[in-house]
């Protein structure tokens, strides 16, 4: 069962997360969210979907990792083997609570970290703190991380909004066949519309790159070329069985 404590450089001196286990089950998924802060960077590794939830018809953004449910063609034993980790999967075992004070109009962050995870050790792994308190580079990691989650949860509805609005999204099928028996289907997910884009008013474009949303909609659009690179790890993968 997760268990959240807050954490402090005293009692946690000597934790210690392991990144290299095979077990790693929040890392054993096909599909991730994906925020707005990191599409840059995630649209140059993975393809970018978007997905409306069809309970509560909210829109939300999945980086795409794996072709087969639970198959995540980015990590091997040894850790994840892309250029970039998606936010949501980065952080491992922490995650911000905020906590409100009496004193205080706002509620105070706290950074936390989940006790239970088999990652968390103190004597294997990455060091979460220096020898005399101060942060290691691998917790400075995991706050970037965190940050991007914190940031993305403001700005994500502001694209999502706009692309609604301008009536960018398209339904989209991709299948892939991979044998003669075996087909991968992505359903029920969204996709840019090119043609919609392309024919945007000056208005409607100068708004968009107002909101600094515009890129970030070219940048999703050409995402859907890494499908093939998922295709390639896949064929390779199944090569060395």
């Amino acid at each position: 069962m997760k268990t959240t404590t807050v954490l402090n450089n005293v009692d946690h001196k000597d934790l210690k997360i392991n990144l290299h286990l095979t077990a790693m089950a929040d890392c054993k998924v096909n599909r991730t969210l994906a925020y707005t802060p990191e599409i840059q960077d995630l649209h140059k590794e993975f393809p970018l979907l978007f997905y409306r939830d069809p309970a509560t018809q909210t829109i939300q953004l999945h980086a795409i990792l794996g072709l087969d449910k639970n198959e995540n063609l980015f990590i091997d034993d040894t850790g994840w083997q892309s250029r970039f980790v998606p936010a949501q999967l980065a952080c491992g075992p922490f995650s911000i609570a905020y906590h409100q004070q009496d004193d205080s109009a706002q509620a105070k962050p706290f950074l936390c970290f989940d006790e239970q995870d088999e990652r968390v050790s103190n004597t294997t792994g990455e060091s979460v703190f220096l020898p005399m308190g101060g942060e290691s580079a691998y917790l400075q990691h995991v706050k970037k991380a965190l940050q991007v989650i914190e940031t993305g949860a403001q700005y994500d509805n502001t694209l999502f909004t706009l692309a609604q609005e301008m009536d960018l999204l398209e339904p989209v099928s991709v299948q892939i066949k991979l044998s003669d028996d075996h087909q991968v289907n992505f359903n029920d997910y969204l996709s840019i519309n090119e043609q919609a884009l392309a024919n945007l008013s000056g208005d409607a474009l100068a708004r968009l790159n107002q909101y600094g949303t515009l890129s970030l909609l070219f940048f999703i659009l050409s995402s859907m070329s890494n499908f093939q690179q998922l295709i390639d790890r896949k064929s390779a993968q199944a090569a060395t069985l």
